[in-house]
């Protein structure tokens, strides 16, 4: 849990210094779902990762935007999704494809709901949210790669 608090925090330092250029994207929900899809995760342990991405996304609201408990309940809510899709998913299917397709669904579905909430103009709304996509790209690569490297050893 002190990793995500430091990616929430470095996360945190990042958007400061891009505000106004873009909107950074959800390393600490990726964090969270890299951390919650390890092959040794156990159900408990996932659950407390949907509970920290919950805080982690409460704590982001009481920060920065005016709706208090809407990245809480999407991080939260994305993270418990993930978990439950991954527990669904054979063993056999739990692939570094599969990883990287949840991944980018995540990613998708969380800026996308904020993507619909946001009260700014749709030409700069348009723009923030494909930069964030973009910006995103690398963020997901990395934690693929962690992740095969990290199954490799475990499977």
């Amino acid at each position: 849990m002190t990793l995500l608090l430091v990616i929430w925090l470095l996360q945190d330092f990042v958007q400061l210094l891009l505000m106004g250029i873009c909107m950074v994207p959800d390393v600490f929900l990726l964090t969270a779902l890299f951390m919650a899809l390890l092959p040794d995760t156990s159900k408990e342990q996932q659950t407390k990762l949907v509970w920290a991405a919950f805080i982690g996304g409460l704590i982001w609201d009481l920060r920065w935007t005016n709706l208090p408990g809407l990245t809480a309940a999407i991080g939260g809510g994305v993270i418990g999704l993930a978990c439950f899709l991954w527990q669904k998913t054979p063993v056999q299917g739990r692939t570094l494809g599969t990883f990287t397709i949840m991944s980018i669904g995540c990613e998708l579905l969380y800026a996308g709901i904020h993507f619909f909430f946001w009260t700014i103009p749709s030409q700069t709304m348009m723009r923030q949210f494909i930069v964030q996509q973009l910006m995103a790209v690398p963020a997901i690569v990395f934690f693929s790669w962690l992740f095969w490297k990290v199954s490799g050893r475990n499977g």
